[in-house]
């Protein structure tokens, strides 16, 4: 049975997690190439029905595909727990459907797949755009900054997240056994340019050992 969105109204303060596909123009352009984009296709239908499935179990709005990943949001009383194993069971299962969908159909593999992430929590202001629901507000902005900006100085970015000191300090710092580092990224357009202070943290090593 095909899953279908639940669509979760957003009102004052959320968490927002921005998240996309590590070298999806390289995929997107081999697969053109090819005449056959079914693997591409196929992959964003599962994830798709893995974020509506999820829903049973973590409250959240699934409020925007991007072409290559989703913007979520989530309430501000969102426990971080729950968020943090949700997106670590989200990249375990994008691992597996790649690996089996996507992967065998490449000539040249990317030198880097998986998703990455950005994560910021704050106000969003709703309002209505052409009859859908829609939101603007700083936290989406920088949200996706940092997730745009997590692959600076990291050659291995896949599976992690950039999220703000804000962010981290209410859903992750209590979260046991989460890998963290201290680390500096420049935001277009975020702080006049200046350093932004954040936390990195992994939801999957795939580092051979």
């Amino acid at each position: 049975m095909v899953m279908t969105y639940r669509r979760v109204s957003i009102d004052g303060d959320a968490l927002v997690v921005a998240f996309d596909m590590c070298s999806s123009s390289d995929v997107l352009e081999e697969l053109t190439l090819m005449g056959d984009l079914r693997p591409y296709d196929g992959l964003l239908t599962c994830v798709k029905e893995y974020l509506a499935d999820a829903q049973t179990t973590v409250l959240f709005d699934p409020y925007k595909f991007t072409g290559d990943g989703w913007i979520l949001l989530f309430p501000d009383d969102t426990d971080g727990e729950l968020v943090f194993t949700f997106l670590r069971d989200l990249c375990q299962f994008f691992k597996r459907q790649f690996e089996n969908r996507v992967l065998p159909r490449l000539a040249t593999p990317p030198a880097v797949t998986g998703l990455t992430f950005g994560i910021e929590k704050g106000p969003l202001q709703r309002v209505t755009m052409y009859g859908r629901r829609e939101y603007f507000g700083r936290a989406l902005n920088v949200a996706c900054r940092l997730q745009g900006s997590i692959k600076d100085k990291d050659t291995d970015p896949a599976y992690k997240a950039l999220v703000s000191n804000a962010a981290f300090v209410q859903y992750f710092a209590s979260v046991g056994s989460v890998k963290i580092w201290k680390v500096r990224r420049k935001l277009r357009n975020i702080h006049g340019g200046s350093d932004f202070h954040c936390k990195k943290i992994e939801f999957l090593n795939t580092r051979a050992t």
